[in-house]
């Protein structure tokens, strides 16, 4: 293919390249939007024609100021009887056209849009989320109800407990729990935390994956102790099974940790939604509850998940709200008084509810019984509630259904409040693994019933009836166990369909909150995170960087000083290094102070008293830590005295010198673990004479740090056989692999060592190196 000139042709001249059979006109150095007109061009049969930047056919907008190029390429076999060489169309086979090789098509822009964007790739997965945790909710309630009525030949498992006698009233729950802790004990490999406390540690810090099986035996786990009258919420099975799809869902496809993350959150709000038909809440809950803050990178994707749950639930079982409640009137504006008196009320159960929860929790633990032991001794507490009131029997729907249509007295309200809290504290407490949303609704519901009954008492022309109250009540308890105000709102409005209680609510939320924060720091979720010894603040980035601790950024390669120096030598020292500080302590280690070089330069001038002068004399306070303190206090302690380092000490009381945290070190932390530019800076401990340290280093240029998911060209092969240093040209540093319990294990890989499905690799490489594995090309 040569070049020629176009005769008579106007400035700018065009290079025309031929191929006997047609030309392509091609006007260089353009910097502006311009028409290129492709004409045919032929070549040999095993050969087509690729077009970079520019379209098969017809006319394309060059959209960029960039040369659009034709590049000739194989497109199938050698001939055997071949007139090319090396690629290169032939001149002794000239307006050879090849009938074997059709011309490519030209994709619809409904597929370069739905197929090419990955913004809308992202939107469909989130779609498929809610698909699956639409069904997920309608499996486990269709299962849930088919067991009741097998086992107790009743619509509703409070109906079944009344009708047992007494003793079997205390063997079913038990008996149920037992083989739930069974179920647990074999697919599970135990209660573990609570599920959606786990799920909100998977969304903050990506240390876990939701796998499958574990999440199925928790399901079952939580079908067969619900069944059977134990006091657990459905949702929370749910919820960790609609996540549990979006966590395979991110390895099949191989998203981003980040849009996994954002994915398992998706399947929470799909589990929400599915289970309690409330497609606003479920997207608040995520945000209010699971991230805590407004997030627009995952509001989208939330919505589209809750959205698609919530029609298919409403199309397959009906659009009938959850609670059916004779519709609330505010009869007065002297109502507010009473309605105030629920959302204090409401804060103050609310502690006492979480604080029951733990106390079970840390009674259970004490008696160190086993998994199903231990569950059947909390069914069987639930039992010796139920001979009494069996309406504290199951999730609480059947319960709360009753107090919102009838009108139950007073010393009914106060056993089922008290009844419920301890019935759901024994559940939870002995093992279980179910939510505690809808058991909260019900003691809402009881105490808000309480408080209409004593305003009928105190203020007579109080005619509102007892549901609508309970309501009141059931958002206040929701607000103050979750802390999230605009998700009690919401939530009760979809679950009734009455926007009177909008307004109401919204006092009873607030005041909920308030005097919940007042008695307990966190919500339950929360408080079960801390429990575990997981470091939790109030955003991502602070969860994130409060994981890290001050031990692990020190600096250990820094000495005290003699009390004793004089002052001539604290002069050379300064001299000898970069520092600001020299930092003095006695002869058992123990720090005193610091040496600031702003003081030498005012001692300097006094050369008389030079030799009289030593370390101890000039010495100031500054703040300290200690090696277990969090990053974000030191970031405290840094700005609040305007300091480039702080000394590191074992303790406030011995105050022995162990080394410096600079500033440097908590930009590189928080460079590498918030903002995670892996290709900026990397944390390494480096080794030296007498000790070691944490630094920050900068990556070589064009190099970056990088995870990703193995590719499938080297999956099951070895370390050596992959090829990574060879044929790829990066280096790999570590493996994360997922073990059965969907804990993350990190080891460095050895040359045998096999490269599984669903690993993931840490490496280290140029830009095109990475993009070259990732892509699995070489």
């Amino acid at each position: 293919m040569l070049p020629r000139r176009c005769a008579g042709t106007a400035a700018p001249q065009a290079t025309v390249y031929s191929s006997h059979a047609g030309s392509v006109r091609w006007l260089p150095g353009l910097r502006r939007r311009v028409l290129l007109q492709l004409e045919p061009l032929s070549a040999l049969p095993s050969h087509g024609l690729r077009f970079v930047r520019g379209a098969p056919r017809g006319l394309h907008l060059l959209r960029r100021p960039l040369r659009a190029r034709v590049l000739l390429r194989r497109v199938g076999r050698r001939r055997d009887s071949g007139s090319s060489k090396r690629g290169m169309s032939s001149p002794e086979a000239p307006g050879m056209s090849s009938p074997e090789a059709p011309a490519p098509t030209r994709p619809s822009v409904f597929g370069r849009f739905f197929w090419k964007d990955p913004n809308t790739q992202f939107l469909l997965l989130a779609a498929a989320v809610g698909v699956a945790g639409a069904f997920g909710a309608i499996g486990f309630r269709a299962l849930s109800v088919r067991l009741t009525k097998l086992l107790f030949d009743a619509e509703d498992i409070v109906a079944g407990g009344e009708s047992l006698p007494p003793l079997l009233r205390i063997f079913v729950p038990a008996a149920g729990a037992f083989v739930g802790g069974w179920i647990l004990r074999l697919l599970a490999a135990g209660a573990g935390s609570h599920g959606i406390s786990q799920m909100i540690e998977v969304v903050h810090l990506g240390r876990r994956a939701v796998r499958l099986r574990p999440s199925v035996g928790r399901a079952a786990a939580s079908l067969a102790v619900i069944s059977t009258g134990g006091s657990e919420g459905r949702e929370g099975s749910i919820i960790q099974m609609g996540a549990a799809f979006a966590s395979g869902l991110s390895r099949l496809v191989k998203v981003s940790p980040e849009r996994a993350r954002i994915l398992a959150a998706c399947g929470m709000a799909a589990g929400v939604a599915g289970a309690y038909n409330t497609p606003i809440a479920a997207t608040l809950f995520v945000l209010e509850v699971v991230v805590g803050s407004f997030s627009m990178a995952l509001f989208g994707p939330a919505v589209v998940s809750a959205v698609i749950s919530t029609v298919l639930v409403r199309f397959l079982l009906g659009d009938e709200p959850v609670y059916q409640v004779a519709p609330f009137r505010l009869e007065s504006i002297l109502e507010f008084l009473p309605f105030a008196a629920i959302g204090l009320t409401s804060g103050i159960a609310s502690a006492l509810f979480v604080r029951s929860l733990k106390a079970a929790k840390n009674l259970f633990a004490s008696l160190k019984l086993s998994l199903p032991i231990s569950m059947a001794a909390g069914g069987a507490v639930v039992g010796l509630i139920g001979v009494v009131r069996p309406e504290v029997w199951g999730n609480g729907f059947g319960g709360t259904d009753r107090i919102l249509r009838g009108n139950p007295s007073l010393p009914l309200l106060g056993a089922l409040f008290v009844g419920k809290i301890v019935a759901t504290s024994a559940t939870i407490g002995s093992g279980g693994v179910g939510g505690v949303f809808t058991p909260a609704l019900m003691v809402g519901a009881t105490l808000g019933g309480m408080i209409a009954k004593l305003a009928q008492l105190g203020f007579p022309w109080i005619e509102s009836p007892v549901g609508g109250y309970a309501l009141l009540g059931m958002g206040g308890l929701l607000a103050g166990v979750t802390r999230a105000p605009l998700l009690a709102i919401i939530m009760i409005f979809e679950l009734t369909q009455n926007t009177a209680v909008l307004l109401p609510m919204m006092v009873v939320s607030v005041l909920a909150v308030l005097s919940a924060r007042a008695l307990q720091k966190d919500s339950l979720y929360i408080e079960n995170l801390r429990s575990a010894g997981i470091v939790w603040e109030k955003t991502p980035e602070a969860t994130a960087l409060s994981s890290l601790k001050v031990s692990d950024v020190m600096r250990e390669d820094v000495k005290l000083v003699p009390r004793d120096m004089p002052l001539a030598e604290i002069v050379n020292a300064f001299l000898h290094s970069r520092s600001l500080y020299l930092y003095v302590g006695d002869e058992q280690g123990r720090l005193l102070g610091v040496v600031d070089l702003h003081d030498i330069k005012e001692s300097l001038p006094e050369r008389d008293i030079s030799s009289l002068v030593i370390a101890e004399d000039l010495v100031s306070q500054i703040p300290f830590v200690t090696p277990a303190e969090p990053l974000t206090s030191v970031n405290e302690k840094l700005w609040f005295r305007d300091l480039g380092q702080l000394p590191v000490v074992d303790s406030a009381e011995e105050r022995r010198f162990l080394g410096i945290v600079t500033r440097r070190d908590l930009l590189g932390a928080f460079d590498r673990e918030v903002l995670r530019h892996n290709r900026l800076v990397a944390r390494v401990r480096m080794f030296r004479e007498g000790g070691s340290e944490m630094d920050y280093f900068e990556l070589p240029e064009k190099h970056r740090l990088v995870q990703l998911d193995v590719p499938t060209a080297i999956e099951g092969r070895t370390v050596a056989d992959s090829g990574l240093r060879t044929r790829y040209g990066v280096s790999v540093l570590a493996v994360k692999r997922l073990t059965k319990e969907g804990l993350e294990r990190r080891f460095v890989p050895g040359p045998s060592d096999r490269l599984q499905h669903g690993d993931v690799l840490i490496v280290l490489g140029t830009d095109e190196a990475v993009t070259r594995l990732r892509a699995g090309t070489v």
